[in-house]
C-alpha cells in the first residue's frame, strides 16, 4: 500500500513534468516549480522514511530503489544548489533542470507490478537476437528502396519553379530520409 501510494504521486509528478513546453507564461511556469518543489520533498521524504522502515540493507536489496535513491539524490543536489546560488548562473540551472525528466522513469515501477507486463518484457528479452535480425533486415529494404528512389526521382525537380523541396530524392541522405 505504501508503494501504491507513492506511485500515485509519480504518476501526478509526471503529468505535471509533461505541462513544461516552450512559451508558457510566467503565472503557469511558477505554478509548475511550485508543484515540482512538493513532489521533490515528497520524493525524499518516501525515500528516507522506507530507509528507516525497512533498514538500508532491505533497502539496497531491491534494484528498483537504486534508481529511486539516484533520482533522489539528483533532486536534492539540485534544490541545494537551487538553495545556494545567487541566481546569476542560470545556463547551469536550466541544464541541471533536465534531471527531473529522469522522474518520469520511475513509473517503470508499474511494470513490476503487472503480470502480464512481465511476461512480455521476459519473451522480448529471451528474443531480442531476433529483433536484431528483423532489425538489419529492414535497414536493408530501407536501402534498397533508397537507391530505387534516387534512380526513379533523383533530379525530378531540378526545374521546379518552386524550388528544390528538402524531401527530394537527389542525394542519397535526402533520399533515406524521404
Amino acid at each position: 500500500m505504501y508503494d501504491n501510494f507513492f506511485t500515485f504521486f509519480v504518476f501526478l509528478n509526471t503529468i505535471t513534468l509533461a505541462m513544461n513546453k516552450y512559451g508558457m507564461d510566467s503565472e503557469l511556469e511558477g505554478y509548475l516549480e511550485l508543484f515540482n518543489m512538493y513532489f521533490t520533498y515528497i520524493f525524499i521524504y518516501e525515500m528516507f522514511v522506507k530507509i528507516a522502515g525497512i533498514g538500508l540493507n532491505k533497502y539496497l536489496a531491491d534494484t528498483m530503489n537504486y534508481m529511486d535513491g539516484s533520482i533522489v539524490m539528483a533532486s536534492i543536489f539540485e534544490v541545494l544548489y537551487m538553495g545556494l546560488g545567487d541566481g546569476e548562473d542560470q545556463s547551469a540551472l536550466s541544464t541541471l533542470r533536465v534531471l527531473r525528466a529522469v522522474r518520469v522513469f520511475r513509473m517503470l515501477r508499474l511494470l513490476r507490478n503487472l503480470e502480464s507486463m512481465q511476461t512480455i518484457l521476459n519473451v522480448m528479452a529471451r528474443s531480442y537476437m531476433s529483433f536484431v535480425y528483423i532489425t538489419g533486415l529492414m535497414f536493408l529494404f530501407i536501402i534498397i528502396f533508397t537507391l530505387l528512389g534516387m534512380s526513379t526521382y533523383g533530379g525530378y525537380w531540378k526545374n521546379d519553379p518552386l524550388g528544390i523541396p528538402p524531401n527530394n530524392f537527389d542525394s542519397f541522405g535526402y533520399a533515406f530520409f524521404t
